[in-house]
């Protein structure tokens, strides 16, 4: 059998120091919104990529939900409002993000510098439905990008290619206000992007889009306070420790990590207003998989071994049962109960999700 095969061959890695990351019930039960979606017109209007939304194409461009706090609801909303508008053509994603803004301020101008220690927009996405790699963007109001590619989660022990460039990227900003300037008050700031898909793309896997097709996306605003020294902007601190950023997002992960690509929302490629944007038909499936998997880590923590049993978890059932209560469950693992995968199956949907406890996963359509 493939899933006892798989066992097998993970079964000799046991342990991996830091590989996942501690989370408590709590966490996972703030874990369990449901992705915001998002359809993406397609366009054949040219776009110039000055930092503004002038353009008649543009107005084709429903705007998203205002951006909320990483955790969700449990946290206060933001101060300041965040949008983003999206468009598509046969070469590009294009992305326009304005962020409401009194003092709009940014020092840092390498590229592939940490752009999060100015206030920042970044830019999640992820082409691919099965494979783990995605890619993120970020942006401050100088206009100076980090760009890099992940090919799997920190918590899975990935490691950011730093090196790695969003090929012929064409980016801008505006600001309504005068950038670094404390005398005043500014309105907001915006970012436009077009990305082009061939940069995207991998060795073996093209990352361009059709009509219908679904891709994981996400944003993130880092917010920090500030204080004004020598006349200029700064992190502000308090008894000699700077304050914490706000990290707003899209759509909520739950936990203050951006790299949980399971949580994100759905971007789906359509050309017709009227075309629904429904979750994807495996997204119940998947949200099973992936809350077994983040029970299995808290069972881990008390009992030192995975579950070998769905009812071995401490009676969090409910937590499985929220959504869809005619998926089925099975627990595969090896003697020491130290790896495992779980299948869920969807009968109704005609599909299976498997994940394992190294976070691999697959999605078989019948």
């Amino acid at each position: 059998m493939q899933l006892r095969g798989l066992l097998s061959s993970i079964s000799i890695l046991l342990s991996i120091s830091g590989l996942y990351a501690q989370i408590n019930l709590a966490q996972v039960e703030d874990m369990q919104a449901s992705p915001r979606r998002y359809g993406v017109m397609k366009t054949n209007m040219p776009i110039a990529i000055d930092g503004k939304d002038d353009e008649k194409a543009w107005d084709l461009a429903p705007w998203t939900e205002a951006f909320v706090d990483i955790e969700g609801d449990v946290k206060a909303a933001p101060l300041y409002t965040t949008k983003v508008k999206m468009l598509w053509d046969d070469e590009h994603l294009f992305i326009y993000a304005r962020m409401e803004e009194p003092h709009v301020w940014g020092y840092l101008t390498k590229r592939d510098t940490i752009i999060y220690h100015d206030n920042d927009f970044e830019i999640f996405i992820k082409p691919f439905e099965q494979p783990s790699f995605y890619y993120e963007i970020e942006v401050n109001p100088l206009n100076t990008i980090l760009d890099l590619a992940m090919p799997k989660p920190y918590r899975f022990g990935g490691d950011a290619l730093i090196h790695w460039d969003v090929k012929n990227l064409k980016s801008a900003v505006h600001v309504e206000g005068t950038l670094n300037d404390p005398d005043d008050t500014d309105q907001y700031w915006s970012i436009e992007m077009a990305i082009p898909f061939n940069s995207l793309t991998t060795f073996s896997r093209k990352a361009i889009p059709k009509l219908g097709d679904y891709w994981r996306i996400n944003f993130s605003r880092v917010q920090w306070q500030h204080e004004i020294r020598n006349g200029k902007y700064s992190r502000k601190e308090k008894n000699g420790r700077r304050l914490p950023e706000d990290n707003w997002v899209w759509s909520p992960i739950g936990v203050i990590n951006m790299h949980y690509p399971e949580r994100w929302g759905y971007l789906k490629f359509i050309d017709s207003a009227d075309t629904e944007v429904a979750l994807p038909r495996s997204y119940a499936a998947e949200k099973a998989a992936w809350n077994i998997f983040y029970l299995q880590q808290l069972y881990k923590q008390e009992h030192k071994h995975f579950a070998a049993d769905i009812g071995e978890l401490n009676g969090r059932q409910r937590l499985l049962d929220m959504d869809r209560t005619d998926l089925i469950y099975e627990i595969f693992s090896n003697r020491r109960e130290a790896a495992y995968v779980v299948e869920v199956k969807d009968l109704k949907l005609g599909l299976t999700v498997t994940l394992d406890n190294f976070g691999h996963y697959t999605i078989n359509y019948e």
